[in-house]
């Protein structure tokens, strides 16, 4: 049985453009798979691998540590850095307050780390250790120092603590204070308000608001040199004031005895804080 030339003709025809396609699409595949490796070949390559990495504002916390156990370190390809992760991983230490790293392509990483200072000794429930005017604890010794204003709120349940006005008020208040008046100083939380003993002065500052300026007026207040014993009033801090020693305290302040601090002549003046 013979095979028409023809039919013949047409099957040799379709068989060469089936091996063209072939080869066609075998030259694209290859072709994709060098521009792929080039591609990966150049992301990992030297060229856009780390060289240096600029850290700012690192002295307490371990972030030098976290940084190099995630491989934010020079050698490493910059598409792996992770940079949502090694971020969070660093504001899981209590002395970073706010951590922030970005990729400075090709070859640079900037790293930013804001950290936490010591505002004062607090204890709460759990006990004494220092925090940070936000109230979060920094690692510390059990007992503190004579160095550091104290907070004496043991009624403050640890976890609550940066969340409490009266706490957070109160480590403002000690932030603000002139360094040279942290040793000796004291603060409580009694009767709704908020104490001090300041340069062996009882300090009335009130509620917990307009801390900064309470500190700041209270500094220009002893600088006027109250007599010794007098209470110091605080609650408008535009407004200072004195109570001679003398003075019967009962909790109210007694208009006739309140000696206004702007005062220079020495007059009485009325204190309805």
């Amino acid at each position: 049985m013979s095979i028409d030339p023809r039919l013949m003709e047409r099957r040799k025809t379709v068989a060469e453009d089936n091996a063209k396609k072939n080869v066609g699409r075998l030259l694209k595949f290859l072709l994709l798979v060098v521009v792929v490796g080039a591609a990966v070949w150049v992301v990992f390559s030297p060229w856009l691998s780390v060289k240096q990495v600029l850290a700012t504002g690192i002295r307490t916390s371990s972030a030098n540590s976290v940084l190099a156990e995630h491989r934010v370190r020079a050698g490493t390809p910059m598409i792996l850095i992770d940079v949502s992760q090694v971020e969070s991983l660093l504001l899981q230490d209590p002395w970073v307050a706010e951590a922030n790293i970005h990729r400075e392509w090709p070859d640079t990483v900037m790293v930013d780390v804001v950290e936490r200072d010591p505002a004062a000794w607090v204890r709460t429930e759990g006990g004494w250790t220092r925090r940070a005017v936000d109230g979060v604890a920094l690692p510390s010794e059990p007992e503190p120092d004579a160095e550091m204003v104290r907070i004496d709120m043991p009624h403050v349940p640890d976890s609550e603590a940066p969340t409490s006005i009266e706490l957070t008020g109160a480590l403002e208040f000690a932030t603000a204070l002139p360094a040279d008046l942290h040793a000796g100083t004291s603060i409580t939380y009694q009767d709704n308000e908020l104490w001090a003993t300041v340069s062996n002065y009882q300090v009335r500052l009130g509620r917990s608001d307009d801390m900064t300026e309470k500190a700041l007026s209270l500094a220009a207040l002893l600088e006027e040199r109250p007599p010794d014993g007098s209470i110091l009033t605080l609650i408008a801090p535009t407004n200072p004031a004195w109570k001679a020693p003398s003075a019967d305290v009962d909790g109210e302040d007694d208009p006739a005895d309140t000696t206004d601090a702007d005062d220079q002549s020495g007059n009485n003046s009325n204190d309805d804080s």
